[in-house]
């Protein structure tokens, strides 16, 4: 009889015992979630998987990286059991390696440095290992505090990045890291992290818990054009706002939102003109959801709970527009970071 599951890898800070990047099989059917495996790493705070689920790359959050005072990203080749074997890394040209990302051809792999605050592109080769970096995008030098927290592939010709040097979205040419276009937040907030979902971006800020809405107009006028302006919270609350992450479904249905403080994920469902109309707000079962990701068939949501030392895992009900939690949550040191595959048969 053949079981259906999912994969996840979360990435730890390396305090309370952590083991480094763990290996997670979650029963498709009864959300049971086991750990299979951990692989020795270093303060892995940004995972991602390419498209095809067979390499896993994750930065390594320090300030030294085999023996340069950079941080670092790292390939794993990721085996029928769902172990991960590494296959070296490169420096990153810069410290404290905060967020990874691969483009959709599995070609390139993009890390930002939150000291330096460069963006580095690296070719991946067919056997999934990163190379030394083609292109180090250095911050504009007026900049008093050089910083990025985001970087991500725009489309297939472009990068964005979240600099908190500049308060600001800037998109860049992934070919030659030529500057494109940026818009700067206003009132000076402490911006966070952006999601692509078609031609529509969502920039989230930390701190207050503003998500801006752009269309893409790199293409026609290479500019983006603003949307929207949508708090994460409702606008009763009056807690403290810090939010983390916020993804898209696949099929660009959903955008969800965490927020640290409240322990929470929020769901905004899109309009067809890419605007964000919030449904509903999940409470999750532990404290601080530093990141979260989406499986591949929009199914399952895993949260990693960075100040309880655990993962949960909630389902999508797509009808209601709400989280719903299942299992029971494991423990893991630290998780800050997390990568889910799409469902698998054994």
């Amino acid at each position: 009889m053949k079981k259906s599951y999912y994969q996840a890898y979360i990435g730890t800070n390396s305090v309370r015992g952590s083991q480094g990047i763990y290996s997670i099989h979650i029963d498709a059917d009864s959300f049971e979630t086991e750990i299979i495996a951990a692989t020795q790493a270093y303060n892995t705070g940004g995972v991602a998987l390419d498209r095809t689920e067979r390499f896993l790359y994750a930065v390594n959050e320090g300030m030294t990286f085999d023996g340069y005072a950079d941080g670092g990203v790292s390939a794993y080749r990721i085996e029928r059991n769902g172990e991960l074997t590494k296959l070296g890394g490169q420096r990153s040209f810069g410290q404290r390696t905060c967020c990874v990302a691969v483009d959709e051809a599995g070609e390139n792999v993009y890390a930002c440095n939150f000291y330096h605050g460069t963006w580095t592109a690296f070719p991946v080769a067919k056997n999934g290992k990163v190379l030394p970096a083609r292109l180090v995008v250095e911050p504009p030098r007026e900049a008093v505090w050089k910083a990025l927290h985001c970087v991500a592939p725009v489309g297939r010709d472009y990068v964005g990045v979240i600099s908190l040097a500049e308060c600001a979205l800037v998109i860049y040419r992934a070919g030659d890291g030529k500057r494109i276009t940026s818009f700067e937040f206003p009132d000076k907030p402490f911006p966070r992290y952006f999601e692509i979902s078609g031609k529509y971006i969502y920039a989230m800020m930390q701190m207050p818990d503003d998500i801006y809405v752009f269309e893409d107009r790199l293409e026609e006028e290479g500019s983006v054009r603003l949307l929207q302006k949508i708090s994460v919270m409702e606008e009763s609350f009056r807690g403290m706002a810090a939010t983390s992450t916020l993804r898209a479904t696949p099929d660009g249905r959903f955008l969800l939102a965490a927020n640290r403080p409240s322990n929470s994920i929020t769901v905004f469902e899109r309009r067809k003109d890419g605007t964000l109309a919030r449904r509903s707000i999940a409470a999750l079962s532990g404290d601080g959801p530093r990141d979260f990701h989406i499986s591949r068939d929009g199914k399952i949501v895993v949260a990693a709970l960075q100040h309880s030392d655990e993962i949960c895992v909630l389902e999508i009900d797509y009808e209601s527009g709400v989280l719903v939690n299942r299992g029971k949550n494991v423990s893991i040191p630290s998780p800050a970071a997390v990568a889910v595959s799409g469902r698998m048969e054994a």
